[in-house]
């Protein structure tokens, strides 16, 4: 069984969530979520969801058809983005452990969905500014594995020449503009380079004709006063950024709800005329319908946010132990009842793909991946 969350309308669901229960067809039942659970998954479907960007997001039934319709391609992309992250996080844990990866390390199982909207609809020409957790949003946006897994080696083959770390992912080529240690800190530089795409407009340059900025910050990130400031610019300046809040409801010992008055981060630039959305991380179709609708509005309109509602399956790091405040049982229950991938496994959608092949696919890459950590050289 999982507990859910439902609400009225989609965009208010995170306020009004309430606990219930609801069987996924062929999943295996569980003795149910731990009795003082804090955080459920809430249901934001799509027919509401559409609503909310019409409303908001001003997008037209056209537009919104378009982004509906998922093809096997589409699908077979999703999966195996979710599929090459989980594995690579996991194999980053293992090499974690055996010492291979030495200082600070951020995993990002129970989050996929939001790397494959990166891989559907975030183009290579697009600027993105990643946090401290952003191995899986490299990989999603076209950065090499095997110089992913490298930089964490500290090894030379690495994005960083293994000077970075897990932290600092950089790649010029898919205009990866890193990873960012410090919470909150990429927002500002996230809007200045929304900022060169209007003044590349001005300049008559095409390449910047519809490019887009994406910046990632936790929900608890977001509650900085960089957001607001950000928000500010981004709206007085018409910029062509997407806030992309992961909304895992935790930060290393603290619940979302011990720090913000109101954790509807996607309400927070109503104020500036930003317009914002909140959907289900789990269930990767609607994050890609959605996703896709409020990137073609900052493609075309200006900028927007897109809040996340997932669970993050392991500790903050390695070095967190998971046990507090009930933190242990609520992982088990989200591990069982709210992964992302076996949600789609277990959908229609999932019956019109080879799950098997795309698996496959995704090991032999994070192999891969691994044998070309392990020969690079240390840096000179």
């Amino acid at each position: 069984m999982r507990a859910t969350a439902t609400s009225a309308h989609v965009a208010r669901g995170a306020k009004t969530a309430r606990r219930g229960t609801a069987a996924r067809a062929g999943a295996t039942k569980t003795k149910g979520p731990p009795a003082n659970l804090e955080r459920f998954r809430i249901e934001t479907p799509w027919d509401k969801a559409k609503q909310v960007l019409k409303e908001e997001f001003g997008a037209t039934d056209e537009e919104l058809k378009r982004c509906e319709d998922l093809s096997d391609e589409d699908l077979n992309k999703a999966y195996y983005t979710m599929q090459l992250c989980r594995d690579f996080e996991n194999e980053c844990n293992q090499a974690y452990m055996a010492g291979k990866i030495r200082g600070f390390m951020h995993l990002d199982n129970g989050q996929e969905s939001i790397p494959a909207l990166l891989a559907d609809a975030i183009r290579k020409d697009d600027l993105k500014h990643s946090y401290y957790r952003d191995h899986c949003h490299a990989l999603a946006c076209g950065v090499d594995s095997g110089a992913v897994m490298a930089e964490l080696f500290g090894k030379d083959g690495g994005t960083c020449r293994g000077t970075g770390g897990s932290m600092h992912v950089y790649d010029m080529d898919t205009n990866f503009q890193g990873g960012w240690a410090l919470v909150a800190e990429q927002l500002p530089y996230a809007v200045g380079a929304a900022r060169s795409i209007v003044l590349d407009k001005m300049l008559g340059r095409d390449d910047a004709h519809d490019r887009v900025t994406v910046v990632f910050v936790g929900e608890g990130g977001a509650q900085n006063g960089r957001m607001a400031e950000c928000l500010n610019a981004a709206a007085k300046e018409n910029l062509p950024i997407l806030f992309l809040v992961i909304d895992n409801g935790r930060a290393i010992n603290t619940f979302t709800k011990d720090v913000a008055t109101n954790q509807e981060v996607f309400n927070q630039g109503k104020h500036y005329g930003v317009p914002g959305v909140l959907v289900d991380g789990q269930n990767v179709q609607d994050v890609l319908r959605v996703g896709r609708a409020a990137i073609k509005h900052v493609r075309t309109k200006g900028p927007a946010i897109l809040q996340v509602h997932t669970f993050r399956f392991n500790g903050h790091s390695p070095a967190d132990p998971e046990h507090e405040r009930n933190r242990k049982d609520e992982k088990r229950w989200a591990r069982a009842e709210c992964d992302p991938i076996k949600i789609f496994e277990e959908s229609a959608d999932a019956k019109r793909i080879d799950l098997g092949a795309q698996t496959a696919k995704a090991k032999e890459e994070v192999q891969r991946a691994l044998a070309f950590a392990d020969a690079s050289p240390p840096p000179p």
